[in-house]
């Protein structure tokens, strides 16, 4: 295996004391996934940060992270299921762009989302996305907390660092 799948980071907001429908059916539905990593919406991965030390000055230079973010209904595709942000996508975006902008490019477009079944090591069958689709219900959340983590050898998640608190709308 090579080192870039050894060790894997990003940048996460986590959701700090999450709402309860969303741990139950993580954990219902995935539990492998929801043991690797808390809910959360991923900020930015691992291939999109070249300077780890760099990346982190940035995220501590820019202070107070206040993002309003609403999560819609679920979306499955094949054994995935996902909530996407239907709302605060352009605060998201902005955000990853002072984050990642070197200024000579742009990042990467990335949907905000929270995986609740990952198709790595879950599965969604027509009755699970029903049950799922009746428990979640859309949400808002403020997000004021920037996670750096790690992840090695496949294991679960671990934070490096930590700016900011988040809390519940």
């Amino acid at each position: 295996m090579s080192k870039s799948l050894d060790i894997r980071r990003q940048a996460t907001l986590f959701f700090n004391n999450a709402p309860t429908a969303l741990t139950h059916c993580r954990y219902q539905y995935n539990r492998i996934q929801a043991d690797l990593i808390a809910a959360h919406v991923t900020l930015c991965r691992e291939d999109e940060v070249v300077d780890w030390s760099a990346f982190e000055q940035r995220v501590a230079s820019i202070g107070q992270v206040h993002l309003e973010m609403k999560f819609g209904r679920p979306v499955r595709d094949g054994n995935s299921v996902l909530l996407p942000a239907i709302e605060g996508v352009e605060a998201f975006g902005a955000l990853r762009r002072t984050l990642l902008s070197d200024g000579t490019s742009e990042p990467r477009p990335m949907n905000a989302h929270v995986t609740i079944i990952h198709p790595r090591n879950g599965i969604c069958t027509d009755a699970i996305f029903m049950e799922v689709s009746q428990i979640l219900q859309p949400f808002s959340w403020t997000f004021s907390e920037i996670a750096l983590i790690e992840q090695q050898h496949g294991g679960p998640w671990t934070t490096l660092s930590r700016y900011s608190q988040a809390k519940r709308n």
